[in-house]
């Protein structure tokens, strides 16, 4: 089960390493405060959905949560592949190259937007809810802070669209939600 929550942790997470080299291609700033922020949001709502999820486990019959959480994760998948574009996604409203407090929880709130319906069906399927909502937080705070460092010191080079992450992140949602069946 551990395998299976560090998983869907990373795939829940994994998009910020696409911002954050996005970002430090733009030597946008990334301050620890904000990041901290990002990762309280982000903990925040994957717990709350997490528990939803959770509660519905107790509602439900195991093989309805079970049928009802992996279908949310293959969907998810589905949409989040569907959804991916080579626009870039930016919430440096200002355009400072700064990213203040307002724009970190709008970013917050956008990364963590996945985590609510995959914290629901992660819920259902029995994933342990707290160890799962730190390792999203966790590791979108890690990956954002990597992807930053990238794209501050490979500027130069072509890297990877983010993009690509985030279809990763689509398809490991569609890989766990297929083993959970």
């Amino acid at each position: 089960m551990f395998i299976n929550t560090f998983i869907l942790a990373i795939s829940s997470s994994i998009d910020s390493l696409g911002i954050g080299i996005t970002y430090g291609m733009k030597r946008t700033k990334l301050y620890k405060s904000d990041k901290l922020i990002l990762f309280a949001i982000s903990f925040f709502i994957t717990l709350v959905s997490g528990i939803i999820g959770t509660t519905l486990k107790t509602i439900l019959p195991t093989n309805i949560c079970d049928f009802i959480g992996s279908s949310i994760l293959i969907c998810m998948g589905i949409f989040i592949i569907i959804q991916t574009n080579e626009k870039e996604l930016s919430f440096d409203l200002d355009h400072s190259n700064d990213i203040n407090y307002k724009e970190a929880l709008l970013l917050g709130l956008a990364l963590s937007l996945d985590s609510v319906c995959i914290g629901i069906g992660a819920g259902t399927i029995g994933i342990h809810i707290y160890a799962f909502s730190f390792f999203t937080a966790f590791l979108q705070y890690v990956f954002l802070s990597l992807g930053n460092f990238l794209g501050v010191h490979l500027a130069h080079c072509k890297l990877v669209p983010q993009s690509v992450w985030t279809k990763i992140s689509g398809i490991l949602l569609i890989l766990i939600g297929l083993i959970k069946f």
